[in-house]
């Protein structure tokens, strides 16, 4: 967070807020929860150590329109062989965890090289 603070003081930008989380709880300051309109997660949602805890804080921190990207490396194929197997993810993995703690996947992106990009939202009833 040092580091970042510094890089944010160093280019002068303003809508940059370092937040220190928790395994299981994002713990954004009040005024963001609900606010959020995207959440970026590139190759670490398989480190998480409390998954169902993590998805609800993130899913309480979207504004009514905001989606979560996530980018991890394929288990499917060989793409992604130069990775270990517990640092990638298939498809059915991820959609297991994530349609039981209220999201809904609004595209799959398979362009990618390595990776799968999922974009999610909030389910609509």
């Amino acid at each position: 967070l040092a580091l970042l603070r510094r890089s944010i003081e160093s280019e002068g930008l303003e809508n940059v807020v370092p937040v220190l989380g928790a395994a299981d709880d994002l713990r954004l300051p009040s005024e963001a929860v609900g606010a959020i309109d995207l959440v970026l997660l590139v190759d670490v949602y398989h480190e998480i150590q409390e998954p169902a805890a993590m998805l609800s804080s993130m899913r309480r921190a979207l504004a009514p329109d905001g989606r979560i990207a996530l980018v991890e490396f394929r288990l499917e194929g060989e793409t992604a062989a130069h990775i270990k197997l517990d640092h990638r993810m298939s498809v059915k993995q991820v959609l297991k965890e994530w349609e039981p703690a209220g999201f809904e996947l609004v595209e799959l992106v398979e362009d990618l090289p390595t990776q799968h990009l999922f974009l999610f939202r909030e389910k609509r009833p």
